[in-house]
């Protein structure tokens, strides 16, 4: 029996809907699961005519999503799904001349933009469960929103989901508010199970056999990925209440999709379904006669490191929005059950709504897309930008696979890689591959589709048959080769007879190099480390790192390729750079010399690297040159000083206006090779570093017409009354004098520095040379400071003269039976 439509929520805004996409170039609408904006809306605003007899297109974020939508939509019309209402996925398309709505994932409508930016055939984009966020979806949305700026300013825009919370429309200039959609909702209990000491899998197989028997309707069951989906099937099929009683349905992304479909099916012994799903059940068409849910509370999804150019699988607490969109699964066609693994307390810590895909995602495929579609990122109105440092990052990637050139514009071979739904990786390395060695598309396609399950290092077979695929893996296969027999354009410059030659080509930032001799560790030319996790006795000492997973901060190689050195040369020799490096020797008498290393490096792993014995001079300055940029120059200088003293007379000097040089230590050290350089003989095998003359070279700096002046204004010492010749200081910028007070009887002021503006700054000290006063006015200390003094240390230091009339005494550096009387 038909359902009837005018039963579904969504219908009662209608004319609201439409009122908007008529005035609106985007529509929002916010309605709950179950209120029909899947499947009984589309088919309504068809009789509105607002497309102007164009199709209209809605996205479904997955596969299972889009047949089962258009599916059930041609039921309710009486029709076969291909007629009015039909929908186009990867490896399955049903439509015909007559198709008016249709339904598609955003890998397909990703091609429909990027192939006819203006969507002829289209005149309303729907996109469905947009909260999801996934990278292709919202590059979909922000190249509809260009062709709607640029071409078609008569394509209508609706996104509809059930979380809208927190997404930046107003960023975009969308104000119109959304339209929102209340339904009366089936009863709901939750209950919060806590946490517990056993794992998830073993709680489940606790709890979920007592569902069986105590609860009515069919039973959903969220986990994080695919391994804990089969290792809690297996072990549900093994118990009695459930093989009695019940079927286990897994549900995953890499599936069959006949065999995902099932779960929408009654089974035919009419046994209770419990279905095993990833979060791929969250969003989806509703899935008849779930009335139980069991959520774990974790999912799974790749996380990209931008700096090394791996994705990682992780598990992670789902947000807010997820919890409530897998709750309300159990409560669509009556009152439902939902069982939470975790605390109400837990709940607290939960994220509001799961990150964009674009913010952490690999971003290699977007941008290629985007410059296909001849444009720059950032002139497309994406909701949530991708981040700059991650885009900079995949730009240089794609130049170091050959997708972009030195321009940042897309070359053949990168319009050639957006042919094969792959990574960007394994498109080059297709793309490169001459028609005779078309075999190994199948080793290639075998890196598909395979989820971690540890970290154990296993080592890349030598060949591989399609005919140990999976039926979803031969499609991918069949699809990919279909394309390169047809589409194999780009221009084979080199070839080679081994397979490996073509992997070096998609992967030259995976090369690594076995740290040490008996060790598992590699430095890999991206700059991370990866280890091996086996007990492989003979590693080799160069790989290709195929696959990894990284738990905290130690990278983990999971599948490797053994490679030469020679096989290195020949597929990546336009990536080997020979460069020279310094290096500072030490010998026994602690001298220290530089000598010149000639390396060569592909990324940041080095090869193989050798002293050359004989540096030209131009190796030595360029090593130098380096080696002094790396220094730390305030450290230094420290260490020198004869040279920091100079400084720091010319500093003062400098400070006070009377030399007008740029003496920053930052000045200095870029400008170093034109002051230090013309001191040094480059001729010479081995330059030492030990007596570098700095010193020498600063004064030249300087000045050596300015040297009189410093010595003037900026005197290394000075005479006081006593005869003694005491030395100036200047490290705080300023004069200091350090002086016994009995030296400086009789004298009203020192000489003025600096052209007459800067008083020195007199540190009188006890005959103990200890400071008791600091002063730049020696007229106010005898008049004032100097009797506290003496009435402080005449008692302490009675041989020592203390005059009532300071100003008028014999200064001496003498004690008093000494003094002239």
């Amino acid at each position: 029996m038909n359902p009837n439509f005018e039963t579904f929520p969504v219908l009662s805004a209608l004319q609201k809907i439409v009122d908007s996409i008529q005035k609106n170039p985007v529509t929002i609408l916010d309605a709950p699961p179950g209120s029909g904006k899947t499947t009984a809306l589309p088919l309504e605003l068809l009789k509105f005519n607002l497309t102007a007899g164009k199709k209209i297109c809605i996205l479904e974020p997955r596969r299972i999503a889009a047949k089962n939508a258009a599916k059930r939509i041609s039921q309710t019309i009486g029709e076969s799904v291909g007629g009015t209402v039909g929908y186009r996925v990867r490896f399955d398309s049903k439509i015909n001349r007559d198709t008016k709505i249709e339904f598609v994932t955003d890998g397909i409508l990703t091609k429909y933009l990027l192939s006819d930016p203006e969507l002829s055939d289209y005149g309303l984009l729907i996109f469905d469960e947009f909260h999801e966020r996934r990278l292709e979806s919202d590059l979909c949305f922000a190249l509809a929103r260009k062709s709607q700026e640029i071409f078609r300013s008569d394509l209508k825009i609706l996104i509809m989901s059930a979380t809208l919370e927190g997404q930046n429309f107003v960023n975009l200039g969308i104000t119109n508010p959304p339209i929102e959609v209340s339904t009366v909702t089936h009863p709901l209990e939750i209950f919060y199970m806590g946490q517990s000491q056993k794992n998830i899998i073993q709680r489940f197989i606790d709890l979920i056999p007592k569902a069986v028997e105590q609860t009515t309707g069919d039973i959903l069951v969220f986990l994080s990925g695919k391994k804990e989906i089969l290792d809690l099937k297996s072990q549900l099929e093994v118990n009695q209440t459930i093989k009695e009683n019940s079927i286990v349905l897994p549900l995953f992304g890499d599936m069959n999709l006949s065999d995902q479909e099932k779960i929408f099916l009654p089974d035919s012994r009419g046994r209770k379904k419990i279905i095993l799903s990833t979060n791929i059940a969250e969003s989806s068409v509703t899935i008849p006669g779930v009335r139980v849910v069991f959520d774990s509370g974790y999912f799974k999804h790749t996380i990209f490191d931008p700096d090394s150019g791996i994705t990682h699988l992780v598990r992670d607490r789902i947000s807010l929005s997820s919890a409530k969109q897998r709750a309300g699964r159990a409560s669509r066609e009556g009152k439902g059950f939902v069982y939470k693994l975790w605390s109400k307390e837990e709940e607290s810590d939960f994220y509001d709504r799961t990150k964009p895909e674009i913010l952490e995602g690999d971003l290699d495929r977007l941008v290629l897309e985007i410059k296909s579609f001849g444009e720059e990122i950032n002139s497309l109105p994406f909701l949530d930008p991708p981040n700059k440092g991650s885009l900079a990052l995949s730009m240089a990637r794609l130049k170091l696979l050959g997708c972009l050139d030195k321009k940042n514009q897309l070359t053949d071979l990168g319009k050639e890689t957006l042919l094969y739904p792959l990574p960007i990786r394994l498109g080059c390395v297709i793309s490169r591959l001459p028609k005779e060695k078309e075999t190994i598309i199948a080793d290639i396609v075998s890196i598909l589709g395979k989820e971690s399950t540890g970290t154990e290092t296993k080592e890349f077979p030598n060949s591989i048959s399609q005919n140990s695929f999976s039926q979803e893996l031969k499609l991918v296969y069949e699809q990919i080769l279909s394309i390169f027999k047809g589409k194999n354009v780009y221009p084979q410059n080199n070839k080679s007879d081994h397979r490996d030659f073509y992997f070096c080509k998609g992967f030259p930032d995976r090369i690594g190099k076995r740290k040490e001799k008996e060790g598992k560790e590699y430095k890999l030319s991206n700059g991370k480390i990866g280890t091996f996790n086996s007990n492989l006795l003979h590693l080799p000492e160069y790989i290709l790192a195929l696959d990894t997973i990284s738990f905290g901060s130690t990278l983990y190689v999971t599948q490797y390729l053994p490679i030469s050195i020679e096989q290195i040369e020949e597929s990546l020799n336009e990536h080997i750079e020979t460069v020279q490096s310094p290096e500072m020797k030490t010998n026994q008498r602690d001298e220290s010399f530089l000598i010149v290393k000639e390396e060569r490096k592909i990324g940041d792993l080095i090869l193989d690297s050798k002293e050359l014995t004989k540096p030209n001079p131009t190796s030595i300055q360029n090593a130098l040159l380096e080696y002094l940029s790396s220094l730390d120059w305030d450290y230094e200088w420290k260490k020198r000083e004869d040279l920091l003293y100079y400084y720091h007379r010319v500093q003062f000097l400098v400070k006070n206006g009377v030399l007008g040089v740029n003496v920053s230590l930052d000045q200095l050290k870029s400008t170093v090779k034109e002051w230090l350089f013309p001191f040094l003989n480059f001729e010479t095998q081995k330059f030492s570093l030990t007596n570098l003359p700095f010193l020498e070279a600063f004064k030249s700096y300087v000045g050596y017409e300015n040297q009189s002046i410093i010595q003037k204004e900026a005197p290394t010492s000075i005479q006081v009354p006593s005869g003694s010749t005491l030395p100036l200081q200047y490290h705080n910028n300023e004069p200091e004098l350090h002086v016994k007070l009995q030296e400086l009887f009789g004298l009203k002021s020192l000489p003025n520095l600096a052209n007459g503006k800067v008083k020195i700054l007199v540190h009188l000290l006890s005959p103990a040379r200890r400071p008791v006063q600091i002063t730049k006015d020696l007229e106010s200390f005898w008049n004032n400071g100097y009797h506290e003094v003496k009435k402080e240390l005449k008692g302490r230091y009675p041989k020592h003269p203390w005059p009532d009339k300071p100003w008028e005494a014999i200064p001496t550096k003498h004690l008093n039976h000494n003094k002239r009387s």
